[in-house]
């Protein structure tokens, strides 16, 4: 289902896609980005993907649809034949097809691996979201439902204050060793 949050991450990855336009695939790190910050559901993240390479899109449909006014207006003061026009259009409407099914097709890739890699890392998911100043309710909600641990493993998962218990548990132990030999 599109929300208004689906909707503004969908933004977000359009921005990184047209931001990177000069990196080759740039619409993939854009759906990616876009589902990423989405969450961790696989369609949830095909569908904001395709959302961004549409948002994304927008710009080049409107180029072309101004460049085919221009050639248009062109083609009838030079007096070239209706024929050569309806070509010259056809042409046109078949590469703005290609650039949609380029741009949308693989910005839904995009969005299915960045799903992929927000499930594959809850953690860095939910301080991505946080970070930017997006809540993290549901990926957190998510991420304890998909865990294989326990329910008190999933907390313990997300709870930033544990992470540093363990590392300084951690560096003591580490430390013990060291002083063993």
């Amino acid at each position: 289902m599109v929300n208004s949050r689906t909707l503004v991450n969908a933004l977000i990855g359009a921005i990184v896609g047209v931001v990177l336009s000069f990196i080759p695939l740039s619409t993939v790190l854009g759906g990616a980005a876009a589902a990423f910050l989405e969450g961790p559901d696989t369609r949830d993240g095909a569908i904001v993907g395709a959302l961004a390479g549409a948002i994304t899109f927008l710009p080049l449909a409107g180029l072309a649809i101004f460049g085919l006014g221009v050639l248009g207006f062109g083609m009838g003061i030079a007096a070239v034949p209706f024929e050569g026009f309806a070509l010259v259009a056809f042409v046109v409407l078949a590469a703005v097809a290609f650039l949609f099914l380029y741009t949308v097709g693989l910005s839904l890739l995009g969005g299915y691996l960045g799903a992929y890699l927000a499930q594959e890392y809850p953690r860095q998911h939910a301080r991505t979201r946080a970070a930017i100043g997006l809540s993290s309710d549901r990926s957190e909600s998510v991420a304890r439902t998909r865990s294989s641990g326990s329910q008190s493993d999933s907390r313990r998962r997300l709870d930033p204050e544990m992470d540093r218990r363990d590392a300084r548990d951690s560096r003591r132990d580490r430390d013990t060793e060291r002083d063993r030999r």
